[in-house]
């Protein structure tokens, strides 16, 4: 165990706790805070940085800079070159962090996991006490009068990352004995927030039921059945915009606007892509190709844009910014993540394939993927999965193998 670690890791995971329900645009702050403090203290005992060596992070790393080298022919180079900046902010720091948290002993501090426990806890606690109570943190945090009303995605974003979060939190329980409260944690929030507006979060964490009784029957099944999602999603997401909309799903009395809306955006993003196939436009330049077009009646009356900053789709801004060639490089990280959850203990693997697999549903139904609090969310949760994971018994052992 690094002296010091434990109580670093402890506050982390409270502030996060903290701020979750209410701030999750910290959530980045804390996360680089964590691994910039954590990183230095492995260095001082250790006396050398914690390179990464598993394949899934150099996957990781050479998307990343493949990204970053797009940046060169970008449709909006300013935003582009700001992007570049983020992800060495952020990713960085986190690769290094995540290493660490592979490498160090965390089983020896109990401190670590009551962190995990209370910190995890007392964020999805603040998150139903903010969704049952119409938001009083928010509103006072920021001077709103309460009860005046707020945009969706004051409620939509921290929704989004508790339904990432919730599967560390469950993994914790269950390898603590409490396993009916760690089966209920994931139910309950997925009854909570499918009274809320945020659609993505809802149906991401459906699909993580759905997986954590697969993988409960067979692990096997469940690596298959991602990998074949992620495949279909990273290779067929470009003909399958353009058949949603030869459908006529745009068009569909009752649908919801913002399924309806991301229909007409997908369509429009699949002709851009077709335009530059292999390289794509450059990074961040959804945002400088935006149309405007107009709404079927059954959708709303009057015109749309077509891009609004960002296509909701992972798979789609790729394509965009990045081409075919991000796609594949994203798909053989995809594969290379999904490849390593394989190789976990059996019982993190019934609550990773859940994590994974909401997370790539919220990712292709919602938000720009360059996002600096929706990478941090992912990044965190892989932090605190690895947290969960090695503060129990198997854990322990797996991370020293």
């Amino acid at each position: 165990m690094i002296r010091g670690i434990g109580p670093v890791i402890f506050a982390w995971l409270l502030a996060l706790g903290l701020l979750l329900a209410w701030s999750p645009r910290v959530v980045a702050v804390g996360l680089l805070a964590a691994a910039i403090i954590g990183i230095a203290l492995y260095a001082l005992n250790a006396r050398r940085l914690p390179i990464p060596r598993h394949p899934a992070a150099w996957a990781v790393a050479l998307f990343v800079l493949y990204a970053c080298l797009t940046a060169l022919w970008s449709a909006v180079p300013d935003s582009a070159h700001e992007q570049v900046r983020q992800f060495l902010l952020l990713y960085i720091p986190s690769l290094l962090f995540l290493q660490m948290l592979l490498v160090v002993r965390l089983d020896g501090d109990p401190l670590v996991r009551r962190g995990l426990l209370l910190g995890l806890g007392l964020g999805l606690g603040l998150f139903a006490l903010e969704m049952l109570t119409g938001q009083p943190l928010y509103h006072l945090t920021r001077g709103i009068p309460l009860g005046e009303p707020l945009g969706a995605n004051s409620i939509n974003r921290p929704a989004a990352l508790c339904a990432l979060l919730v599967w560390p939190l469950a993994l914790s329980l269950w390898q603590g004995g409490n396993r009916r409260i760690a089966i209920a944690l994931p139910l309950l929030l997925s009854a909570l927030v499918l009274c809320s507006s945020s659609q993505s979060a809802a149906g991401g964490l459906l699909l993580g039921l759905v997986f954590l009784g697969i993988a409960a029957a067979s692990r096997r099944a469940a690596f298959h059945l991602a990998a074949a999602g992620m495949i279909i999603g990273f290779l067929g997401m470009v003909p399958i915009a353009h058949l949603l909309s030869s459908l006529g799903l745009a068009s569909v009395e009752g649908l919801p606007f913002s399924m309806g809306h991301r229909v007409l955006i997908w369509d429009f993003v699949a002709d851009r892509v077709a335009e530059r196939p292999i390289f794509g436009w450059g990074l961040e330049a959804s945002r400088g190709l935006n149309d405007i077009g107009a709404a079927p009646p059954a959708l709303f009356s009057g015109t749309v844009e077509l891009l609004p900053l960002h296509p909701h789709n992972a798979f789609l801004q790729i394509w965009l910014e990045l081409g075919g060639v991000g796609a594949v490089l994203a798909l053989a990280m995809a594969l290379g993540v999904l490849r390593a959850v394989r190789g976990l203990p059996p019982t993190a693997q019934i609550f990773a394939y859940p994590l994974l697999t909401c997370g790539f549903f919220m990712s292709g139904t919602a938000y720009g993927i360059w996002q600096t609090w929706w990478m941090a969310g992912f990044l965190s949760a892989a932090a605190l999965f690895i947290v969960a994971m090695r503060c129990g018994a198997n854990g322990a052992r797996h991370g020293q193998a």
